[in-house]
């Protein structure tokens, strides 16, 4: 009985020796896997801080520096309505001019029509003649004015198209440096969205195992709320350089909405200018013919009247 008592316990004690070896080999497989966490995290806090050091001071100044391009664009903003306004009155003003310009053509037509009746009616004497010479110098001379002044409306308008092509191409250069902060807020917001993602799948397999080692191998408190700091840190960041960039888009369109309009105004103030050179080129044109027909016509009645008197003189002598 004795015996077999001992070989009962002797049975009991192997069992407990091999199930005590179970356990250790388990317990070596999870040390080993919690090793590799480790790791892990271990790298997974180094790229942390590395982003802390280097590339969170690098948004930082990006976010400046798009806060600085952002009041220069509210001030250029500023400068460029007021230059439209400028714009806009002067053109207001070269259709002002253009309207009198025409206005003075039509009395210049009158003019020369009460002209040419009157050197039709009247007896063609010297003062006659002297007359109707200094009126046709006074409105050639209203001519040349009026051409002065539309080369020089021409030269102001085509000053303010080159303005217009300068501010589009200022327009263009903040357009791509807007794309190039969308492309940089696009890569950070995936490498945020990948650390997320790391962080996650770490947590979720410490809370996993921490069961068995929260005691002493989990992830502590403070770093987690440190890890989750930086990367609200890093979301309200992300935002702001978004917003600032929808807020610049939306400033550049308008900047671009109103640049539109003014070429519309300016192509049609050319149509009109073009209009009117049309107009008096053709009344130029009609001013020096009537002039030819008046003089020829008053050399023939000189003509007429210079033989008459001769051929009187004549009989007389006779």
């Amino acid at each position: 009985g004795n015996q077999r008592a001992a070989a009962e316990l002797l049975a009991r004690v192997q069992q407990l020796e091999n199930g005590n070896l179970e356990l250790e080999r388990e317990n070596q497989m999870l040390m080993s896997k919690f090793a590799e966490k480790e790791v892990e995290k271990d790298s997974l806090v180094n790229r942390l801080n590395d982003l802390e050091k280097n590339i969170v001071p690098s948004l930082k100044k990006a976010l400046n520096d798009i806060s600085l391009e952002k009041d220069a664009a509210v001030v250029a903003k500023e400068d460029t309505l007021a230059q439209l306004r400028s714009m806009k009155k002067r053109l207001r003003e070269a259709e002002e001019e253009q309207y009198r310009a025409e206005e003075d053509s039509a009395s210049l037509r009158a003019q020369l029509n009460t002209l040419q009746q009157q050197v039709m009616s009247n007896s063609y004497s010297g003062y006659a003649v002297g007359t109707s010479s200094e009126q046709t110098l006074a409105m050639e001379k209203e001519i040349q004015d009026l051409q002065a002044q539309l080369k020089q409306e021409s030269l102001l308008r085509q000053q303010e198209q080159q303005k217009l092509a300068e501010e589009s191409l200022l327009r263009q250069q903040d357009q791509q440096r807007l794309a190039e902060e969308q492309s940089r807020t696009t890569s950070l917001a995936v490498e945020k969205r990948e650390m997320e993602e790391k962080i996650a799948a770490l947590t979720k397999k410490s809370s996993e195992e921490a069961s068995e080692f929260a005691a002493r191998k989990a992830f502590s408190m403070q770093d987690r709320e440190k890890l989750e700091n930086q990367l609200h840190d890093m979301a309200l960041m992300v935002e702001r350089l978004e917003g600032s960039r929808q807020k610049l888009l939306m400033e550049i369109d308008s900047q671009s909405l109103e640049i539109e309009n003014l070429f519309e105004e300016n192509s049609v103030l050319s149509t009109s200018y073009q209009e009117a050179m049309s107009v008096t080129m053709e009344w130029e044109n009609q001013v020096c013919c009537s002039y030819s027909v008046c003089a020829w016509s008053m050399l023939k009645i000189f003509v007429t009247k210079s033989a008459s008197c001769l051929l009187t003189s004549s009989k007389l002598a006779g």
